[in-house]
């Protein structure tokens, strides 16, 4: 091999696994700041005897219902397993996530009013 072929091959394995390496440790970087500020915050203002809002802990996300997963999850696997069909491949690759989308439809619907996000069985 030359000095170009094993550079190549060097920079290929090295942002191969370092890029997802990198990408994870950023976001995990990103949360621990972000909570450390928050609680900074906190300490900052009950140290001066201010009231700590309650908001303050409260993700900014608000919780999406199993419905919603379980709609997405049956889209997909009937769509991965048109796909597949279609490419002449095994399509019932596509039943893993239909299937899962069934089951947090079922959850959802089984689950009482109010106790899941913003799911409601009416």
């Amino acid at each position: 091999m030359d000095f170009g072929t094993s550079m190549v091959a060097i920079l290929a394995i090295v942002l191969g696994i370092g890029g997802p390496v990198a990408v994870v440790g950023l976001v995990l970087w990103y949360k621990s700041r972000k909570t450390r500020l928050i609680h900074e915050t906190a300490i900052r203002l009950a140290e001066k005897g201010q009231p700590v809002p309650s908001e303050l802990f409260i993700g900014a996300e608000e919780p999406t219902s199993d419905l919603r997963r379980g709609v997405v999850l049956v889209a997909l696997g009937l769509g991965l397993g048109v796909f597949m069909a279609q490419i002449d491949k095994p399509w019932s690759v596509g039943l893993i996530p239909l299937f899962m989308g069934v089951g947090y439809i079922l959850v959802w619907k089984l689950q009482p009013n109010g106790k899941n996000g913003k799911g409601t069985s009416a």
